[in-house]
């Protein structure tokens, strides 16, 4: 006589292979009737409640809410109240279901925000992940309290003020509007940080020949009433190291599962205006030479700083440098965010005297600090270094940037 029945994950159609345990609606040892609602499982599909197939004490469960289950992988055991008798086909089942090993349980991470988790079916997980999206951040509609893919969407069209939580507001706050470019650039940074993860990499380099370079040319574009300034030479740097590593100048279509490496190097420059933070856009570097830079850039600056960008100068922009070494007193490092979407930022610093050990000896040298962004969902740590370390080899030999 059968004494213990075990239930396994059917199949709920539609190439369903696996299932994410919702919850239990009965708890172990108690009764069960045939065709009660047993436990409820989430797919890609739907969210379906399984019913018990004989009457019995609920025993033992083979997953924890939140783990996934498997189809024809056992799911829970039935005691049950008399003997049955199984076909031939449900034999075979149990058997292949019972010699076979359990699968690994998939435990999603709880948000340390919260000690509960988030109910997402497998899609919808993958679809957050995706767009590098907190699902504890998102409200779920679902029925049984789960997010939807629906939810996922109707998030990432809100605005990002539309789902941030609201301001400390004290008596006698002076109220400034945000508005014209700085709305701008609010706007697109909260959509950088919602929807790509940082991670940022640091470089030090020797830039004595740099230096040298610099002033030789600075003497000849002064000629043409140009101040060549450090610059065009970093401009033209990055997109001689973008030639070899291409895949930095890129943007990811999250909906579409790729991404887009653009063949123009269209170098984006942080600049600060009266009218605040701007990127203009130097495009199509790589067919530039340095000399060519050093003119079009002079050009580009003299119309952010006179406020006559048109809207083109401002678009389409592939990668960003950031020249923080421009402002304050000198600072050594910064963290910069990626200008949306583009995958990678260099942020960088002023050129100035720091010790540096040649031959065991340490001498105070003229050095450049690097510090990089970049988009994690597509260029990992190896990547990032080797990018950063032939960029930095270009100012430190600078005779290639000629």
């Amino acid at each position: 006589m059968e004494k213990i029945f075990t239930v396994t994950l059917p199949d709920i159609g539609e190439g369903v292979v696996e299932g994410e345990v919702i919850e239990w609606i009965k708890s172990l040892d108690t009764r069960l009737e045939q065709d009660e609602p047993v436990v409820i499982v989430m797919t890609d599909k739907a969210t379906v409640e399984l019913p018990a197939p004989h009457p019995g004490k609920l025993v033992r469960i083979y997953y924890q809410p939140g783990e996934i289950a498997i189809k024809g992988k056992p799911l829970y055991d039935i005691e049950l109240e008399e003997a049955i008798h199984p076909t031939p086909q449900q034999k075979k089942a149990e058997q292949i279901a019972s010699t076979q090993p359990l699968p690994k349980k998939v435990k999603t991470k709880a948000p340390s925000c919260t000690q509960e988790k988030s109910l997402a079916a497998p899609a919808t997980r993958k679809m957050a992940r995706d767009l590098g999206l907190d699902l504890s951040m998102i409200s779920a509609t679902g029925a049984h309290g789960e997010i939807t893919i629906e939810d996922i969407k109707k998030y990432v069209s809100q605005s990002p003020e539309e789902s941030c939580p609201p301001p400390l507001s004290l008596p006698d706050d002076q109220i400034e509007p945000l508005i014209g470019i700085r709305q701008l650039m609010a706007q697109k940074m909260s959509l950088s940080k919602r929807f790509i993860p940082h991670f940022s990499y640091f470089e030090q380099v020797e830039a004595t020949r740099l230096v040298k370079l610099r002033q030789k040319i600075k003497e000849e574009a002064a000629k043409e009433n140009i101040n060549a300034t450090y610059m065009p030479f970093l401009i033209r740097a990055l997109s001689l190291t973008l030639k070899q590593y291409p895949l930095f100048n890129s943007s990811v279509d999250a909906k579409n599962q790729s991404i887009r490496i653009h063949q123009p190097h269209n170098i984006g420059i942080a600049m600060a205006t009266k009218l605040g933070l701007i990127v203009a856009v130097l495009k199509h570097v790589e067919k530039m030479s340095l000399a060519d830079i050093i003119r079009e850039y002079e050009q580009l600056k003299n119309r952010a700083t006179q406020n006559r960008l048109a809207p083109s100068d401002m678009k389409e922009s592939t990668i960003t440098i950031s020249n923080f070494g421009v402002l304050g007193g000198g600072g050594l490092w910064a963290t910069p965010i990626i200008n949306y979407p583009e995958v990678a930022i260099l942020a960088v610093s002023k050129i100035q005297k720091q010790p540096i050990a040649k031959n065991g000896i340490l001498e105070l040298r003229d050095t450049l600090n690097l510090s990089w962004s970049f988009d994690h969902r597509i260029i990992d740590g190896d990547m990032a270094a080797t990018f950063s370390y032939h960029y930095a080899t270009l100012i430190q030999n600078p005779a290639p940037l000629l």
